[in-house]
């Protein structure tokens, strides 16, 4: 892949894995190249103790997610680098007022994380 194909990434593009074993990098790698093939794979990297993958469309990241890996026989999680939600905190508010009713009053927020 030359360079500038990297600008066309985005963090739609990337799945990240944390294995709850000691695993490789490789590892990891070969099995989400099982998935999708191994020439999807356009980077791939170690970070804080959980590995960073991006591929090269959006359809087969999703794929990954959905169906997750297996690395030495084990069933590993996959999670999308960028999570589609949205984080809401309110103070102040009275403990009668339910969550039901803030959100039917606040339309496209769908749901609220109240803390």
């Amino acid at each position: 892949m030359v360079n500038g194909d990297f600008a066309k990434l985005t963090r739609k593009h990337g799945i990240k894995i944390s294995a709850g074993f000691a695993c490789t990098v490789e590892e990891i790698g070969l099995a989400v190249g099982e998935k999708v093939g191994h020439g999807s794979i356009k980077s791939l990297a170690r970070m804080n103790s959980a590995v960073v993958i991006f591929l090269d469309q959006v359809e087969k990241v999703n794929c990954v997610i959905e169906t997750g890996i297996t690395v030495r026989e084990m069933f590993v999680q996959v999670q999308p680098l960028m999570l589609p939600a949205t984080k809401v905190i309110l103070s102040n508010v009275p403990p009668f007022i339910t969550d039901e009713f803030l959100s039917r009053d606040c339309p496209g927020m769908g749901n609220l994380f109240l803390q």
